[in-house]
C-alpha cells in the first residue's frame, strides 16, 4: 500500500514506547494487569461500605493508595492505544488493545462501589474533609462525584455495565477506527491514505482539489453503510444509557463531565450560530478573490495567495519551538523535550490512524504526541496545537492523578494559544501584503473550522441523537441529508456544498468515541482567542499567570479558573467578545482584499 508521496524529513520521527513496555508481548504487561487487579480487589475489601464516612486522615490515605493504583493501571491502557494508533492493521497491537480493555473492565468492577459511595458523601462529611489539610486536595474530585449522584444506578447494575463495556462502545469504536484507517483514495493511479488525500484539498490548483474531493467521496462511500450501522448502534446505546441514568437530554452527561451546564452550552451554540454571518462574509470575499464562479466544498481551504508552500520537519520544528521560546523560555524547554526524547510519532504511513492528538498518561509520566506530517505550512500549526496540549499536561503534572487533566471545555485553550503564537511569529516575519492576506485567510479558515464548523457538527449530532430516539435506526441517506443541512447553514449562499459532500460525516471519529465532544472545540477556541488577546493587552506580566492557569489542570472549575485571568465565562456576553475577534479578522481580510 502507498505511503506518503514525498520526503518531508518526518519519516523516521517515531515515538519510543519502551519507557512504557518493550513490546506487545512484553511479560510486564500481564504482570502489571495482574498486579492492578489484585490491588483493586484489595482496595474493595478494605474500603467498601466505608468511603462516605471515613475520617479525614483515613480518607486521604485511601485516596493516596488509589492514586498509586491508577498510576499502575493506566500505563498498559495507554500503551495499547498508542501502539494500535501507530498501526491499526497490526494484529498484535489489536490483541493487546482488546486484552487491556477486558482487564480494565475486570478491574473496574471492583471499583464500582467507590464511585457510588463517593457520591453519597453528605454535606456535613464533606465539610469535615475539606477542613483537613490532607483530605482537602481531593475536594474537587469529591464535588464532581457528588454532582452525578442523581444519575447513578445500583451497584449490581453498574457492575453489569462495567462487565459488558469491552464489547460495547469501545469495541464499536475500534472497528470504526480500523475501517477508517483502511480507507484508500485512488489518486494518480495509486491508493493513498485518507490523510494524504485530504491534504490535496489545500492545493492551489482547483482541478487537483476537485479530483481529490471526488476521489475522497468515492472512497468514503465504499463502506459507508457499515460505518453508518456502527454510528446507529452507538446512538442507540447512548439513548439507553441516558434513559437509565435519567439525563434530561442527549448532551447533559457530557456537559456535566465538562463541568458546565446545559444552559451555558446552549448559550454558546446560540451565540455561534447567530454569527454565521461572519463565516458567510468571509467566503463571499474568498469567492471574489479566487474568481472561479461558485465555491464548493473543494474550495473551502483553497489557498489565497502564496501560502501553500512546503515546510520540512526541521523547519516546522524550528518555527514552533522558537514561537514557544519567545513567549516563555520555560514553556520552550518543556516543549523541546518532546523532540529530544522521542515522544512524537510523525510520518504518514499505511495503517496509521488519521488525524493528530496528544495522549496524556499520568502526572509522573510524560505525554505522547501523534501527528500525520505531510510537509505543509498547516502542519506547523497542527504541531504547535498538539504540543500546546503537551505543555498543558506537563505543567499540570504537579496535581494528583484525579485533578491532572482539564475538562474538555479547557482542554483546547493551550493548544489554540500555541497555534496563535506560531501564526503571529509567521506574520511578524512576512512583509509581502499578498502573502499576509493569504496567511490571514488561512487563520480565518482554521478558526472557522474550530468554531463555526464544530458547532455545525454539534447541530448535526443533536439532530442525529434526537432522530434516533424518535424514529429509530437512521438510514445512510438520512444521515447524509442531515449532515448537509447543518453544514450548509454556516456557509449560506457563499459556498454551496454538493451532493458528494453528504457522505463526509462518516470519518469523523468524535461523533462516535465521545458524543457531544465537538462543541468543546468552539468553547476552547473562543476562550483561547480571548486569553491570547488578554496576553497582548497585558504583556509579559501575563505569562506567569497563564502558565499558572495551565498548571491548575483539572483541579478547579473552569469558570473559577478563567476568572483568575480577569475574564468571566458565565457572562452571556463573553462569547460575543470572542466572536467579535473573528469578526475583526474578517474585516481585516475585507480591507486587505
Amino acid at each position: 500500500m502507498a505511503q506518503a508521496t514525498k520526503t518531508t524529513g518526518a519519516e523516521n520521527i517515531r515515538w519510543n514506547l519502551t519507557d512504557l513496555f518493550k513490546s506487545p508481548t512484553d511479560p510486564a504487561i500481564e504482570e502489571t494487569l495482574a498486579d492492578a487487579l489484585k490491588r483493586a480487589q484489595a482496595f474493595e475489601a478494605r474500603y467498601k461500605g466505608k468511603v462516605a464516612s471515613l475520617p479525614p486522615k483515613e480518607f486521604a490515605a485511601m485516596m493516596r493508595e488509589l492514586e498509586d493504583d491508577e498510576e499502575l493501571a493506566t500505563k498498559p491502557e495507554v500503551y495499547a492505544y498508542l501502539l494500535h494508533s501507530q498501526n491499526t492493521e497490526d494484529s498484535a497491537a489489536g490483541r493487546v488493545l482488546t486484552r487491556v480493555r477486558e482487564a480494565a473492565a475486570e478491574r473496574g468492577r471492583h471499583g464500582v462501589f467507590f464511585t457510588l459511595e463517593l457520591a453519597q458523601i453528605s454535606n456535613e462529611q464533606a465539610a469535615h474533609l475539606y477542613a483537613d489539610p490532607d483530605a482537602a486536595p481531593y475536594r474537587h474530585m469529591v464535588e464532581e462525584a457528588r454532582k452525578f449522584r442523581p444519575h447513578q444506578l445500583s451497584e449490581p447494575e453498574e457492575r453489569v455495565l462495567t462487565d459488558f463495556s469491552p464489547v460495547g462502545n469501545a469495541a464499536w469504536n475500534r472497528l470504526f477506527e480500523e475501517l477508517c484507517a483502511r480507507i484508500r483514495v485512488e489518486l494518480d493511479g495509486e491508493p493513498q491514505p485518507l490523510e494524504e488525500a485530504l491534504v490535496r484539498l489545500r492545493e492551489p490548483d482547483r482541478n487537483v482539489r476537485r479530483e481529490a474531493s471526488a476521489a475522497i467521496t468515492t472512497a468514503l462511500g465504499q463502506d459507508v453503510r457499515t460505518r453508518a450501522y456502527i454510528y446507529n448502534v452507538i446512538l442507540g446505546e447512548k439513548a439507553i444509557d441516558d434513559r437509565l441514568r435519567h439525563f434530561p437530554t442527549w448532551i447533559s452527561s457530557r456537559n456535566l463531565a465538562n463541568e458546565t451546564s446545559d444552559e451555558a452550552v446552549q448559550a454558546l451554540v446560540e451565540a455561534v450560530t447567530g454569527r454565521y454571518d461572519v463565516c458567510i462574509r468571509y467566503y463571499r470575499v474568498k469567492k471574489r478573490l479566487l474568481d472561479v464562479g461558485d465555491l464548493h466544498e473543494w474550495d473551502r481551504y483553497a489557498p489565497v495567495g502564496e501560502v501553500a508552500r512546503s515546510l520540512t520537519w526541521d523547519e516546522s520544528k524550528a518555527l514552533v519551538l522558537d514561537s514557544y521560546r519567545r513567549f516563555s523560555p520555560r514553556a520552550g524547554e518543556l516543549v523541546e523535550d518532546f523532540f529530544t526524547h522521542a515522544w512524537i510519532d510523525a510520518p504518514v504511513v499505511a495503517g496509521k490512524a488519521g488525524g493528530a492528538y496528544c495522549m496524556p498518561v499520568t502526572p509522573r509520566h510524560h505525554p505522547y504526541v501523534m501527528l500525520n506530517f505531510t510537509g505543509k505550512l498547516r502542519d506547523a500549526a497542527v504541531m504547535a496545537h498538539e504540543l500546546g496540549h503537551g505543555l498543558h499536561d506537563r505543567l499540570a503534572s504537579k496535581n494528583h492523578i484525579f485533578d491532572f487533566h482539564p475538562p474538555l471545555t479547557l482542554a483546547e485553550t493551550a493548544s489554540v494559544f500555541g497555534e496563535q503564537l506560531t501564526f503571529d511569529r509567521i506574520m511578524a516575519e512576512e512583509k509581502d501584503p499578498k502573502v499576509r492576506l493569504g496567511m490571514l485567510c488561512q487563520q480565518c479558515e482554521d478558526a472557522f473550522s474550530t468554531v463555526f464548523r464544530q458547532v455545525a457538527f454539534n447541530r448535526y449530532e443533536d439532530a442525529c441523537h434526537t432522530l434516533r430516539r424518535n424514529e429509530g435506526e437512521l438510514a445512510v441517506e438520512q444521515l447524509g441529508d442531515t449532515f448537509q443541512e447543518k453544514l450548509q447553514a454556516m456557509f449560506g449562499d457563499a459556498l454551496i456544498l454538493t451532493d458528494e459532500h453528504k457522505v463526509w460525516w462518516s470519518y469523523v471519529g468524535h461523533f462516535l468515541h465521545t458524543p457531544g465532544y465537538v462543541y468543546a472545540y468552539a468553547f476552547g477556541n473562543l476562550l483561547a482567542l480571548s486569553v491570547y488577546h488578554r496576553y497582548l493587552e497585558v504583556g509579559p506580566s501575563f505569562v506567569d499567570k497563564y502558565l499558572d492557569f495551565l498548571a491548575a489542570g483539572g483541579s478547579t472549575r473552569p469558570d473559577e479558573l478563567v476568572r483568575k485571568l480577569g475574564m468571566d465565562i458565565t457572562d452571556p456576553g463573553f462569547w460575543d467578545a470572542g466572536l467579535k475577534i473573528l469578526d475583526g479578522m474578517v474585516t481585516e481580510v475585507e480591507r486587505l482584499a
